[in-house]
């Protein structure tokens, strides 16, 4: 908590109290420190203790003047650091949307930016700079705020930035920013080890990173589970207390390294276990379908809906909703969905003529089979909200172009 010192009815702080932290990134894939986050404290001389000033720089009530003034502070020091330590290192800087916009509100040139200001100051390379957008109700101008990040990226910094926010949301700044590296909160991570819903939001945003080129950092880590929940989300950066608390100096490097080879090779283990066994789960079905409708492969297309009807008896007992298509996406039979109270399959002619050629795994099925002869495919596992269980698509090739689509259930 930010306290401030008085002295003949004059409210004012000592600046050496005033000391940055230093909690390291870890790099995964070689296993060293790769990055550190600077953390504002406040050193507390009755107590000998370093104490957050988180408090502070997110209090929208506290008066900007001493925040402006502490960030700055705060943000020399840490410069100065990494300069006399010689280290080839990241250093991870917070700024807030909001105190962003305010404070550069028409000044928008490099050499204004304290930060730039800094780095030519005391000569530090300009790869070992990451600006953090961090977590804030933005309620300013998002063309500034666009044409600021664009100095910084244009000056040569890396862009970071929290994934959640109200006001300015994480989809519009990931939309706007395009960030070199996606920082996942620690309430999803935490609620994704027990509710699928938000294991699925992970898994989104795993893609997204993927798909935009950005860095997966994973922070607020406090146990072995979360690191590989991270690893399992195609993080590459770690961060939180199950590494280090922040620290007023700088680590070796390989301090984890040793840490890391066993959490790395027992995830590595664990997961190959696992898809080993998703395999031959999948394999099964296939062995299953394929000896099923191998009897249908003679049968007359005139006659085809009515023995596809006759075998849903024989289906493996995983399959919760199954019907075929033509070539061309076109629903030729019934929908059959598995009776959850009775048994058996209910069936649903009236989505005959339903198409499914848009759907990715249709697409997907179709480039493969023709690509690759290849006569089956699955899916991730999705989700039924109305069902309230987690699932996967099979599409399987059966004779002249039908193709079966199955709702299988896939529990984890």
């Amino acid at each position: 908590m930010f306290t401030a010192e008085s002295t003949e009815g004059n409210q004012f702080w000592n600046e050496t109290y005033f000391v940055p932290h230093f909690q390291p990134i870890v790099n995964a894939i070689n296993r060293s420190i790769s990055a550190y986050e600077v953390l504002g404290r406040q050193f507390n001389p009755k107590e000998n203790t370093y104490e957050s000033l988180g408090g502070l720089f997110h209090n929208r009530d506290q008066d900007p003047v001493p925040v402006y003034n502490i960030d700055r502070i705060l943000r020399e020091k840490a410069v100065k650091t990494l300069k006399e330590s010689n280290l080839r290192t990241k250093l991870f800087f917070n700024m807030m949307p909001n105190f962003l916009s305010r404070v550069h509100h028409t000044d928008l040139f490099a050499e204004n930016f304290h930060i730039i200001q800094l780095i030519e100051k005391y000569g530090i390379d300009r790869n070992q700079v990451v600006i953090e957008i961090t977590e804030d109700e933005f309620d300013g101008s998002i063309d500034r705020l666009i044409q600021i990040v664009q100095i910084f990226r244009d000056y040569g910094l890396k862009i970071a930035i929290d994934d959640l926010g109200t006001g300015f949301s994480n989809l519009e700044r990931i939309g706007y920013l395009h960030p070199d590296i996606m920082k996942v909160d620690i309430r999803i991570m935490r609620e994704s080890l027990n509710k699928n819903s938000f294991k699925q939001v992970l898994g989104a945003i795993s893609e997204m990173s993927q798909k935009l080129g950005s860095q997966l950092l994973f922070e607020g880590i406090e146990t072995e589970e979360e690191v590989n929940l991270a690893l399992s989300m195609g993080a590459n950066l770690l961060q939180g207390f199950y590494f280090s608390t922040p620290n007023s100096h700088f680590l070796n490097r390989n301090t984890f390294s040793d840490k890391m080879k066993t959490v790395l090779e027992n995830f590595s283990s664990v997961r190959s276990n696992e898809l080993r066994e998703k395999g031959i789960r999948e394999q099964r079905i296939i062995d299953q379908l394929q000896d099923l409708f191998y009897e249908l492969s003679d049968v007359k297309e005139e006659d085809f809906s009515y023995r596809f009807g006759q075998i849903l008896s024989a289906l493996p007992r995983e399959i919760l909703k199954v019907f075929v298509c033509d070539a061309e996406g076109y629903q030729i039979t019934p929908t059959y969905d598995l009776d959850r109270m009775n048994g058996g399959y209910l069936e649903r002619s009236r989505q005959i003529g339903n198409n499914y050629a848009w759907k990715p795994y249709f697409l997907k099925h179709k480039e493969e089979s023709e690509r690759f002869r290849k006569k089956w495919g699955v899916t991730y596992p999705l989700y039924d909200i109305s069902n309230q269980n987690q699932y996967v698509i099979f599409t399987f090739s059966l004779m002249n172009g039908k193709i079966l689509i199955a709702q299988v259930g896939w529990s984890e």
